[in-house]
């Protein structure tokens, strides 16, 4: 299947504070104890506990690269030491903003690729990984694709998970192809959870892209103990990976988890499933999936909903389903013709991923 856009930026990893421990009752006995010798009175130190500002600097901000902005406040609000050693990562969320609003023209600005870019480029180096794929972004686009690498190469390696999958991606259309780095880079990002390196890594398996004689070796030290036939094993975590990203909602991938389904490949075949998954790509837009789902309504005698589906399916381009649209359309009547074709015209897709 032909890809359409490259990974849109998603939200980072969300903040969460170290747990504060309590002392127990013989340590807060002997503080007291102690005090009271000294002829103190008893209290409790404010600072009992774990020590936030003993965090060396350069771990900090590699830790926080791949923040967004609310889960870099907050962040920033935990003492002061993070608070300072964070103000370069603040002001790349600005200038992000900046070059964001350059790149589509928002905010009371006209689109400007090169203000954008500069903006980018500002943000990466006080270490944003969500500026350093923006800024690749541009690069690649304007075909200048070693630059657009070092770019992803620097987010991928701290963890940012668009970086990763624009950088395995990138590795699939570099000349020449490195399918195994690709295969890399994309599983590390499905690990993490991102559905559109998932849905490459499917299709990386289904097509035999970067697997070799060791799969173990292929995809990153996952070792397939219950299978000795390596087209069994690319077909389930091709299934497994289609599966993934389409419950995270990724169109695509939820047409072509509908057909593993239906085929019994890598999937226990079940055509309940299939149904569901074909319906929810149509119901999201999908040309293909509504020319399919149109014709599996017509077989059950569903003519009404299927001359909807066979629309939309041939607004999309999808020609094969205009003439089985005609062929239902003769056996209606006029008031229904109509309101067939109503009904596609106040069509909205469902939100996705895509």
């Amino acid at each position: 299947m032909k890809q359409k856009t490259w990974p849109d930026r998603s939200d980072g990893v969300r903040f969460t504070a170290f747990p504060l421990s309590k002392p127990n009752d013989n340590e807060e006995n002997i503080i007291l104890s102690r005090r009271s010798k000294i002829g103190s009175k008893p209290s409790l130190s404010p600072t009992d506990g774990p020590d936030f500002s003993a965090l060396p600097f350069d771990i900090l901000t590699k830790i926080a690269a791949s923040f967004n902005f609310p889960n870099l406040l907050a962040a920033s609000l935990v003492c002061r030491s993070w608070r300072d050693a964070l103000r370069p990562l603040r002001e790349a969320m600005l200038l992000l903003r900046y070059g964001k609003r350059f790149k589509h023209g928002r905010g009371g600005v006209r689109r400007n690729l090169d203000k954008a870019l500069d903006s980018f480029l500002k943000g990466a180096a006080r270490g944003s990984t969500l500026a350093m794929v923006d800024a690749g972004l541009i690069y690649w686009e304007r075909g200048l694709k070693e630059e657009a690498i070092a770019l992803y190469q620097k987010a991928a390696a701290l963890g940012d998970p668009a970086g990763q999958c624009n950088l395995g991606i990138s590795y699939l259309h570099a000349q020449p192809q490195n399918h195994k780095e690709a295969v890399k880079w994309l599983h590390q990002a499905s690990i993490g959870g991102y559905t559109r390196a998932q849905y490459q890594l499917a299709l990386c398996l289904h097509q035999g892209l970067g697997v070799h004689r060791n799969l173990y070796e292929a995809v990153s030290g996952e070792l397939f103990l219950f299978w000795s036939d390596l087209e069994a094993q690319c077909g389930y975590q091709m299934a497994k990976w289609y599966l993934k990203a389409a419950e995270g909602g990724y169109v695509r991938a939820m047409y072509n988890a509908s057909l593993c389904y239906s085929s019994g490949v890598g999937l226990s075949q079940s055509r309940r499933q299939a149904r569901k998954w074909m319906r929810r790509a149509a119901d999201r837009g999908h040309s293909k999936a509504q020319f399919e789902h149109g014709l599996a309504l017509f077989s059950e005698g569903e003519m009404m909903k299927a001359v909807v589906y066979l629309e939309l399916a041939t607004r999309s381009g999808e020609t094969a389903a205009t003439h089985v649209k005609n062929v239902i359309l003769q056996q209606l009547s006029a008031t229904s013709r109509e309101r067939a074709l109503l009904l596609a015209d106040n069509w909205r897709a469902l939100p996705s991923s895509r």
